[in-house]
């Protein structure tokens, strides 16, 4: 939880960013509940304002899932996961009509129609415009974007799309990737990170240096654990939350006995680093199904919070 800022709220987006490096943002209200969770004095409209001006990107990266990402960090992503990514769904582009040539095409297009942020209807007809045809009615149009964007072409915000700013950052390897991975989840192992990131796992092998270490103020170490830690801080996180989604094994941070109760991309209340609950909006309230012990006045600090993000 202190690695993920759930117990050390950033003050910023860029800080929590540099920290946790990707927050999973395909549901963006679900990327608004993580940043709340794990950030203090940071509001939707900030988020909002980030997205508009570019300095957090909103793309495609880990496994081909949207990601909220730092400008400083999307460049080197996209390239070292979006050639992953194109080739894991080609078989599905070709279904859609989606060949080769036609997303050749399409990426020439996309960069001479999208000269302003456009709602996915919007790229659809202005493609049609220039004899890019896509059918509304099928995923070609989804897939056809994120294709785009494992391309480096375009990005999203909260509803539109338009093209990726221009970073001029250094190519960095998977070896990079697996530290940022470690300082945000670790302790964590080679099938975690592979898990996670969607790299093919002889790569990961020969970048992993250290199976469950983790990178401290003396290099590689052991983790810890701090008793003062354990203070019955509760966080309500939000669909597809990394907290669980970060790893293969949850057995750590999930009781197996209550793991059929918890769907992992699904709300869960964490305490201490052990979710011991589900939650879920219900008539402008928030309802909380727990199997666990839930210290009731910061869960109460939270459920308040979560109502109030907007």
């Amino acid at each position: 939880m202190r690695a993920q800022r759930l117990t050390t709220p950033a003050h910023s987006l860029p800080e929590l960013l540099h920290d946790v490096l990707a927050v999973q943002a395909q549901d963006t209200t679900a990327a608004g509940l993580a940043v709340r969770a794990r950030t203090t004095g940071v509001s939707h409209a900030d988020l909002r304002a980030a997205l508009e001006a570019g300095d957090v990107v909103r793309t495609c990266a880990m496994r081909g899932a949207v990601h909220l990402l730092r400008r400083e960090d999307v460049g080197w992503l996209v390239a070292l996961l979006g050639p992953v990514n194109v080739v894991r769904s080609r078989r599905r582009r070709r279904e859609l009509g989606l060949t080769d040539d036609v997303c050749a095409r399409a990426l020439d297009a996309l960069r001479e129609v999208l000269t302003e942020p456009l709602t996915r209807p919007q790229v659809v007809a202005r493609l049609a415009d220039v004899g890019v045809a896509l059918d509304p009615a099928t995923a070609a149009p989804a897939y056809l974007l994120a294709y785009a964007a494992n391309k480096g072409v375009v990005c999203a915000g909260e509803s539109t799309y338009r093209l990726l700013p221009r970073v001029d950052d250094e190519p960095r390897g998977v070896a990079e990737l697996v530290r940022r991975y470690l300082r945000a989840h670790g302790p964590a192992t080679v099938e975690d990170f592979t898990a996670w990131s969607g790299l093919p796992e002889v790569e990961v092998r020969a970048a992993f240096p250290f199976d469950e270490l983790v990178e401290g103020e003396h290099g590689w170490q052991l983790p810890t654990t701090d008793a003062a830690d354990l203070d019955g801080t509760v966080r309500l996180l939000g669909p597809f939350d990394t907290f669980l989604l970060g790893y293969s094994d949850r057995t750590l941070l999930l009781d197996p006995r209550h793991a059929p109760l918890v769907q992992p991309v699904g709300p869960h209340v964490v305490v201490d680093g052990q979710v011991r609950g589900t939650w879920r909006r219900r008539d402008g309230r928030v309802v909380v199904e727990q199997f666990g012990h839930i210290p009731v006045s910061e869960l109460d600090v939270e459920v308040e919070s979560v109502l109030a993000w907007s």
